[in-house]
């Protein structure tokens, strides 16, 4: 049985699914690819039992084939993915044991599995679904990927969450901040499914986020999303994520949330970051020794600028640039960490930011762009 293909096509389909596995591939089922063609189709599909990734490719077959075969088949043609127009081929013996792959002289011969063995996430029949730009999705998780937490014991915090309040939105915390991305104008349907009282929503899994990052990054062609409480499909035409969703309830964030003060001072993004970095110069350590990679920054507010100081071991910084302040009180400080505030300013995605002070000393604050993305940021000891 032969199976016969572009190049160029195969090698591209292959590294779309190649590093779905990860760890997994010491299962060794799990370090091959399914691979089901028909006379004109075929797909490759890798799994890790929590994400799986099919890309779909055209094909010449004489008769239909579905094994398992190795990793190192989809390398032999990626390594050959510049002979674009190119014919490759996979020869299958007749008792479905092995396989010999071939581009021009070159070949490989390898043992393959049983493609019934291979564990496929079913496709659930969908409760909800939406339509939107790969590239307007990527963008939203980007702009939350930073904010994930990291606790062992809190793991719904691991994922963004895609929910409705007030208009469908993605938000990733660690609790110390929250990054809010409103996703404009989706085509909805059904219902996002609903955990006790908590707003309706699912949590995506980091693998998964990791996954639609790597696979459709500048890609503008649409998808679909849709699922279930436990499981969601990403589509596009030739390429499909299924992935199940992380189970738990996502924590009531907007509890966490004081209200935002219409008072706000408006600085240079620009600025702001190239001001936190030379005040970060300073060496500080912490409790063991260890240079910190957390730092503290002390914002104040003035009639036209702010100022920022840091302290650290053996000497302070501080530094000065210009603001327009819209009725902050004169002397209203602020303290937070760094890298939370340059997360947020990266996120934001724009030339001016406006810092909205707390109404309580020590309370979190609020970070604002433009329409569309909100920031907020727990404020920390000096």
């Amino acid at each position: 049985m032969t199976v016969k293909f572009k190049v160029s096509a195969f090698a591209e389909a292959a590294k779309a699914v190649r590093n779905v596995p990860g760890a997994t591939r010491e299962i060794d089922i799990l370090d091959h690819a399914l691979l089901r063609a028909g006379k004109k189709q075929m797909t490759l599909t890798m799994s890790d039992l929590d994400v799986e990734a099919r890309a779909t490719l055209d094909c010449e077959a004489g008769k239909d084939v579905l094994a398992a075969i190795p990793r190192a088949v989809l390398e032999f043609f990626i390594a050959r993915e510049g002979s674009g127009e190119d014919a490759g081929t996979l020869e299958f013996d007749a008792g479905m044991q092995a396989v010999v792959a071939r581009h021009g002289k070159a070949r490989l011969t390898m043992q393959i599995l049983k493609g019934e063995d291979f564990f496929l996430i079913d496709p659930p029949k969908t409760d909800w679904s939406l339509t939107l730009r790969a590239n307007e999705l990527c963008d939203v998780l980007k702009r939350c990927e930073k904010a994930l937490g990291q606790d062992a014991n809190r793991y719904m915090l691991h994922g963004p969450f895609l929910h409705i309040n007030d208009g469908l939105k993605l938000i990733g915390t660690d609790s110390s901040r929250i990054h809010i991305i409103d996703i404009d104008d989706p085509d909805l349907t059904g219902e996002l499914p609903r955990r006790g009282e908590i707003m309706p929503g699912v949590i995506l899994p980091p693998k998964t986020v990791k996954e639609i990052l790597r696979i459709f990054s500048g890609d503008e062609s649409e998808l679909k999303l849709s699922g279930t409480d436990r499981l969601m499909l990403v589509e596009a035409d030739r390429l499909r994520i299924a992935s199940k969703l992380i189970d738990a309830s996502y924590v009531d964030y907007p509890r966490m949330m004081p209200a935002r003060a219409e008072a706000r001072v408006l600085i240079a993004s620009d600025a702001l970051l190239r001001a936190m970095d030379g005040l970060l110069v300073v060496p500080k350590s912490d409790t063991k020794g260890k240079r910190e990679t957390s730092r503290a920054i002390r914002l104040t507010v003035r009639d036209s600028h702010v100022e920022l100081f840091a302290k650290g071991d053996t000497g302070d910084a501080d530094d000065q640039i210009p603001a327009a302040n819209e009725g902050v009180a004169d002397g209203t400080a602020m303290t937070f960490d760094a890298r939370f505030l340059r997360d947020a300013i990266e996120a934001a995605n724009a030339k001016q930011i406006a810092l909205h002070p707390p109404a309580d000393f020590g309370m979190p604050f609020h970070i604002a762009a433009g329409e569309g993305a909100a920031f907020v940021i727990g404020q920390r000891r000096q």
